[in-house]
C-alpha cells in the first residue's frame, strides 16, 4: 500500500480486510492519503497484538486510550472514524463478534462553542436585510441578500458561496455545483423555489460579463472584507448581542445553525440520526462523519453547557421550526 511516497505493508491478523477495505473505500471516492488513513496503519500496528479476529469493547478502549486528554478534538476523531468504519465494514461483510463502537462513547472536551442564531434572531436579520433591499435594490444588497441566504438556508462554507460562478447555477434542475477546493470534491446543492425566484430576479438586474454569479456594484466578485462589513453592520441593526465571550458572531455560524437545524428536523420527523448523519455529512461536504457527529454531541450533550455560557441568546434554541427556509 502507498501513500504520499511511503509503503505501508498491512501485518496484522487483519491485514487482508484492512487492505480491502481501503480498496472498498477508493472504489466509492474516497481518497485515502488523509489523516484517517494513517490512521489505519496505526490499527493495524494495534491488531498486532490480537490472535483472534475478535473485537470488543475493551479492545476499542484499549486502542482510544492511545488518544490521550492533549490530543486535539479533530485527532480524537481520527482514532474513533478509523477503528469505527473498520468495524462497520466487517460487520457488513458477515464478520461475527465484531461490535459497533457508538460516537456517545468517545467524550470530546472542547473550549470552542458555535453560535447558533434562534428563529427569532434569524427573523430579525432578514427583515432588516429585506428593509435594507426596499431602500438601495442595487448589486451590493441583492448579492449581500443571496449570500446570507446560502449559508443560513443552505448551509455552504463562506469561500464556496463566494466562489460560485454563473456556469454552477443550473436554473431549470434549482441547483448549485459546488466545487470545493477543501476536500477536493463536488456537490449539488437543491434551490428551494423561494431561494431560487431570489436568484432568478438578482440575474434580471446583474448586466455583467463577470464570470462569478455575486458581484459588487464596481463588478468586482464580491469579497469577504465587504462580506464581513455589511455582515457586523446588519447584526447590529438586528439588534443580535454579542457572544458570550464579546467577539461578534461569524459567517460560518450560519452554516452551524444550518446543521443543527437540520438534525432537528430529522429528529422531529422521527428520523434515527446516526444513521442519517451520512446524509447530511455528504450535503455539508465534510471529510469524514467525526466533523458531522459534532452537530450530534452538540444537540445530544452540550445544550446544557452551551445554554449555560450564552444565557438567554439560545433560550429559543429547540423551539419546533415551521418552515426551514426564510424568504
Amino acid at each position: 500500500m502507498t501513500t504520499k511516497n511511503k509503503t505501508y505493508e498491512f501485518k496484522s491478523i487483519f491485514k487482508k480486510e484492512l487492505m480491502d477495505f481501503i480498496i472498498y473505500k477508493r472504489s466509492n471516492g474516497y481518497k485515502y492519503s488523509d489523516p484517517i488513513s494513517n490512521k489505519l496503519f496505526q490499527l493495524d500496528e494495534f491488531f498486532l497484538s490480537l490472535n483472534n479476529k475478535v473485537i470488543t469493547q475493551e479492545t476499542v478502549d484499549k486502542w482510544l486510550s492511545n488518544c490521550n486528554s492533549n490530543n486535539k478534538e479533530v485527532t480524537k476523531g481520527h482514532y474513533f472514524t478509523a477503528i469505527s468504519q473498520f468495524c462497520k465494514f466487517l460487520r457488513m461483510n458477515g464478520y461475527e463478534n465484531i461490535i459497533q463502537p457508538e460516537a456517545n462513547k468517545l467524550k470530546f472536551h472542547s473550549e470552542f462553542i458555535p453560535y447558533i442564531f434562534t428563529d427569532n434572531e434569524i427573523k430579525r436579520i432578514f427583515s432588516v436585510i429585506k428593509q435594507e433591499l426596499n431602500i438601495n435594490n442595487d448589486l451590493d444588497t441583492n448579492s449581500f441578500y443571496i449570500l446570507i441566504c446560502l449559508y443560513y438556508c443552505c448551509g455552504l462554507r463562506l469561500s464556496e458561496a463566494l466562489n460560485i460562478e454563473l456556469k454552477d447555477y443550473n436554473i431549470s434542475d434549482k441547483t448549485i455545483t459546488i466545487v470545493e477546493s477543501k476536500n477536493n470534491v463536488t456537490r449539488l446543492i437543491p434551490l428551494n423555489d423561494s431561494l431560487n425566484n431570489i436568484l432568478l430576479n438578482y440575474l434580471n438586474i446583474r448586466k455583467s460579463d463577470n464570470k462569478y454569479l455575486l458581484i459588487t456594484n464596481s463588478n468586482v466578485q464580491y469579497y469577504k472584507g465587504k462580506l464581513y462589513e455589511k455582515f457586523h453592520k446588519l447584526l447590529k441593526k438586528a439588534k443580535i448581542p454579542v457572544r458570550y465571550d464579546g467577539n461578534r458572531q461569524r459567517i460560518h455560524d450560519l452554516r452551524h445553525t444550518f446543521a443543527v437545524n437540520a438534525l432537528k428536523q430529522m429528529q422531529i420527523k422521527g428520523f434515527d440520526l446516526y444513521t442519517s448523519l451520512p446524509i447530511l455529512s455528504v450535503y455539508l461536504g465534510h471529510k469524514n462523519i467525526v466533523e458531522t457527529e459534532y452537530y450530534l454531541r452538540l444537540i445530544q450533550s452540550e445544550a446544557e453547557n452551551i445554554s449555560k455560557h450564552t444565557s438567554d441568546y439560545l433560550e429559543n434554541l429547540y423551539n419546533k421550526k415551521e418552515d426551514f427556509y426564510h424568504e
